[in-house]
């Protein structure tokens, strides 16, 4: 079933096209990550997701209910975590989520239970009695993320979710978000955090000048920039002799190859050439220290398609 359904989305404000003409599908399950540089109009397209902002056309599916025309109902189905905090400071925890609780449509009688079974999941049962104005940031971050959770909805989108926070508190929230998604609820994230990205989400989508320019899983995305550039090889070698050197070069589905010191490196058309490389060296005498493989990370998969779209405009 599809979580999401996109279709023609467009978002005009005067002249200015914020987003233009976007298709998305998100499958129940997926972890999805959504990417953009500034401006490039993922705030504007999480607006019209949640039905915050009506589009100049086009339509928006939350399992397959229309968000603009069924949205009273459809806003029950999903968790939404802003990248801001929106609780009574003067008030505590529980009670905070005691209030979020009565206008999600939580029964009276199940309301603290279920509150009660969230702030054990997010670390803040000693805190439940304390004021939210007390908390640090990251607890209020953690507190946000189990609000949005409260009606037990099968979709969470998530609006930087670790916006502000200190390295351990980046790593905690990451750890949440992807235990959630391993109990089965559908994540959908948008960052700047692209190490967080490929950490917590299984495909990706790039939004740059209001379009979105690929859709695809983290691995068919990096395929996609290593066919032409090739995988960078490094080989480390007690010593690097002149028939080692001659011997690489002849190796089939070797680009381009170098030394740098006692280490060979190799830019190969897969990894699949990598084994061939080692037995090679091996059979012409060197003795191997260590072997590594350099694949695109993210990062430079979202520069290279970013610049080749046209840059961040």
């Amino acid at each position: 079933m599809k979580a999401i359904e996109i279709q023609g989305l467009t978002k005009k404000f005067g002249k200015l096209t914020a987003v233009d003409n976007l298709d998305l599908e998100i499958e129940e399950g997926d972890s999805f990550g959504f990417l953009g540089p500034n401006g490039a109009g993922k705030t504007t397209t999480i607006k019209m997701l949640i039905g915050l902002l009506r589009p100049t056309r086009g339509t928006v599916r939350i399992w397959g209910h229309d968000m603009f025309a069924e949205g009273k109902e459809v806003k029950k189905s999903f968790g939404f975590v802003p990248d801001f905090y929106s609780f009574y400071e003067s008030l505590t925890a529980f009670e905070n989520l005691e209030f979020f609780a009565a206008l999600s449509g939580i029964p009276k009688g199940e309301r603290g239970k279920r509150i009660l079974e969230l702030l054990e999941v997010f670390s803040l049962e000693e805190r439940a009695n304390s004021k939210v104005g007390d908390f640090s940031h990251g607890m209020k971050q953690r507190l946000v993320i189990a609000q949005a959770l409260l009606p037990h909805p099968n979709l969470l989108i998530l609006d930087e979710p670790t916006l502000g926070l200190d390295p351990r508190g980046q790593f905690e929230i990451r750890e949440l978000i992807k235990s959630i998604s391993q109990e089965g609820v559908t994540t959908f994230i948008s960052s700047h955090l692209l190490v967080e990205v490929e950490d917590m989400c299984n495909k990706v989508g790039i939004i740059n000048s209001g379009r979105l320019i690929r859709v695809n899983s983290i691995e068919n995305l990096k395929s996609e920039i290593e066919a032409p550039t090739g995988i960078e090889v490094r080989i480390e070698c007690e010593e690097v002799t002149p028939e080692i050197i001659a011997v690489v070069k002849e190796v089939e589905g070797v680009r381009d190859s170098g030394v740098e010191g006692k280490t060979i490196w190799a830019r190969v058309e897969s990894s699949d050439i990598t084994p061939t490389l080692t037995t090679c060296i091996v059979t012409s005498g060197g003795r191997i220290r260590k072997v590594e493989e350099h694949s695109p990370s993210l990062e430079e998969v979202f520069l290279k398609l970013t610049e080749r779209e046209g840059g961040q405009g």
